[in-house]
């Protein structure tokens, strides 16, 4: 009984203090997740900051002056390794430096840290919490990418964010010149259930020709061509002619599963005289929750495609758009043809040249789709 007394107790004192100091001349705050889970930031009573949940909502201040933030119980947050969650505990300190971004579009000012756009994981503990994490954390398998705006803040958060160091309008302006040095993961979605892990010595092949899907641009394919548009007027068809021989038979000779894979690269990784791509940011992508759909338009081989999935695509990933059987129907002769149709959702844009398109292609390997065997 005494024990659940003093559990009791705690909890009760913990929940009530865990409201944003008000009174605090500082910048003062509470967080709410914005972009693939909108939630509340909850606190639980060992430190741990959740979305979603029966936690009391948790209550945070910055100081702007060294760029750390502390709860209201007075414990430091931070998110360091190994496991990179966003948490706060009595006397541990971390290196995480926080800052406030400018209001954005929206209204909302956002926390960042580490001069990053403030991408933040909220990866699922049940069917109605998540924990957080940086964008450092190594396995985002399940994971959602957020952002966190401030909520109920003190007059002094204005402040700090009029004065912020931290600009990601005028990073992603620059995007002919985009490198983004703490890339992060994408959300993985497949649009098969069949898991598909990629070697990356394994054969890959580019589209054979390119070639605008919307009326306003001219509709004339040219095998040549690798420059690709895609956003709110713009979209493409990617061609492929996959041979008989692709990929080697297995030692079992059984149908082996295919994928589409989307490349994108840090710019400062691609061949010298590569052009670096032109892309809406990783903000807008996280805020608006956009991205491309892959609609297969036709296939020889008959291929079970979802053409709807929105798909996320970041600087520094390569990520599995879809998976199919290789391989063509019997009694067919001659390459199996596919093509996919790719358009903006929510104003997303990104422009690049499709490496190995063409005979001659000046780039063999680069940014783009490729169709690639799994093992």
């Amino acid at each position: 009984m005494n024990s659940f007394v003093q559990t009791l107790l705690f909890t009760t004192a913990a929940g009530a203090a865990l409201r944003p100091r008000q009174g605090n001349d500082g910048c003062c705050f509470q967080l709410a997740s914005v972009g693939m889970v909108n939630e509340t930031v909850l606190e639980d009573h060992v430190g741990d900051l959740l979305l979603g949940g029966t936690f009391q909502q948790g209550g945070f201040c910055l100081d702007k002056t060294n760029g750390t933030i502390q709860d209201s119980l007075g414990h430091n947050c931070f998110m360091r390794a190994p496991d990179y969650q966003f948490e706060c505990y009595q006397g541990a300190i971390g290196t995480t430096a926080f800052d406030i971004a400018s209001p954005k579009p929206d209204g909302k000012s956002y926390l960042t840290y580490d001069n990053s756009p403030g991408v933040f994981y909220a990866c699922p503990i049940d069917s109605e919490s998540y924990d957080i994490y940086s964008s450092d954390k190594a396995d985002k398998s399940g994971c959602l990418p957020v952002s966190l705006a401030l909520v109920d803040q003190t007059a002094a958060c204005s402040a700090t964010a009029s004065n912020s160091t931290l600009s990601v309008r005028s990073k992603t302006a620059h995007r002919t010149t985009l490198q983004i040095a703490r890339p992060t993961r994408s959300l993985r979605r497949q649009s098969s259930s069949k898991a598909c892990s990629i070697d990356p010595s394994a054969p890959s092949l580019a589209p054979y020709q390119l070639s605008h899907g919307n009326s306003s641009v001219s509709s004339g394919s040219n095998a040549t061509s690798a420059e690709v548009i895609i956003g709110r007027n713009y979209s493409m068809v990617f061609d492929y002619a996959i041979p008989d021989t692709f990929p080697p038979t297995n030692a079992t000779g059984e149908s082996s599963l295919c994928a589409l894979q989307f490349r994108m690269p840090v710019c400062s990784t691609l061949p010298k005289g590569y052009p670096c791509y032109s892309f809406s940011g990783l903000e807008q992508e996280v805020l608006a929750n956009s991205g491309m759909t892959f609609h297969l338009m036709s296939d020889d081989g008959n291929a079970t495609w979802n053409s709807t999935e929105l798909h996320q695509v970041f600087p520094g990933e390569n990520t599995i758009i879809g998976t199919f059987e290789c391989g063509r129907i019997a009694g067919y002769n001659g390459s199996r043809k596919m093509n996919w149709h790719v358009s903006s959702i929510r104003d997303f844009a990104l422009e690049f040249l499709q490496a190995g398109v063409g005979p001659s292609a000046q780039f063999q390997n680069g940014v783009g789709a490729w169709i690639v065997p799994c093992k």
